[in-house]
């Protein structure tokens, strides 16, 4: 049985950034950096047929309670898009949740122009693109074939972000990584740490290359401007963020880096 969270008693913040609702199983892409790998297996049980998530009754209740308005379709070991009711979960909790709550999907957009309308059908998306070369896609995702990031976001009618993983692989070349996303039209972009990663952002990446200049923080990641393009570097053991999270096997849990969370026990 799914670990209970009743609202009473879960140890949380007095609000969240988002609410994350994960899903499990086999994936599309084979990262062998990938952190689901590292979450508590018992959290891991495979969704990607079942209708309606487990718990999403109480994880709705949890949502009104705390008015939580940013709803993200993400997964642990696989990528959301390949839920099978992935259109029919939006519908559900678009008539379930507040007006003006926001839909995003966290995806590595290796579906997307399959599943052309349901990409649509968010409110935002944030895509996992770590390089436009096909030997250093191959490296990072563990699959060939990279998707075509243009054409992406030519055919997007609602805002993408792309989310790019810094590894050994990729890290040199950030500096032309940046400038093409920038040249193809990405508005906001987020270069994100690994896992444990300890070098700061001035060893790993070629810092004087970048040409970034600071605007701000956001939940203690700086901000950067990049000519017109946002680039906001993350580094998930110092982020402030706080999210709810809906995993595979039922558990809610309040621990923004999901490794920490604890799975129900035998």
């Amino acid at each position: 049985m799914p670990a209970q969270s009743p609202i009473p008693n879960l140890q949380s913040p007095l609000s969240y950034d988002f609410a994350n609702i994960l899903f499990a199983g086999p994936c599309n892409a084979c990262c062998p950096f990938c952190i689901g790998q590292r979450v508590d297996p018992r959290l891991n049980v495979p969704n990607l047929r079942h209708y309606p998530p487990a718990n999403l009754d109480e994880f709705v209740e949890m949502i009104r309670h705390f008015a939580i308005r940013q709803l993200v379709f993400t997964g642990t070991t696989t990528d959301p898009q390949i839920y099978r009711h992935e259109a029919r979960l939006l519908d559900y909790l678009r008539g379930e949740l507040h007006p003006e709550s926001q839909f995003s999907l966290h995806t590595n957009g290796r579906l997307a122009l399959r599943k052309w309308d349901v990409f649509n059908s968010y409110d935002r998306v944030c895509l996992s693109f770590p390089s436009f070369d096909e030997a250093t896609y191959r490296r990072v995702m563990g699959v060939p074939v990279v998707p075509d990031l243009a054409e992406i976001l030519r055919r997007a009618t609602v805002p993408v972000k792309v989310s790019c993983v810094v590894t050994e692989a990729n890290r040199g070349e950030i500096p032309g990584f940046l400038r093409r996303c920038q040249a193809i039209g990405i508005e906001r972009l987020v270069l994100r740490k690994l896992y444990g990663e300890k070098r700061a952002w001035t060893e790993l990446l070629a810092w004087e290359r970048l040409g970034l200049s600071y605007r701000s923080d956001y939940r203690a990641n700086p901000v950067y401007a990049l000519d017109g393009m946002e680039v906001t570097l993350w580094d998930f053991d110092e982020t402030q963020s706080r999210s709810l999270n809906l995993f595979a096997d039922g558990t809610i849990s309040s621990a923004y880096r999901l490794v920490e969370a604890i799975g129900a026990a035998d």
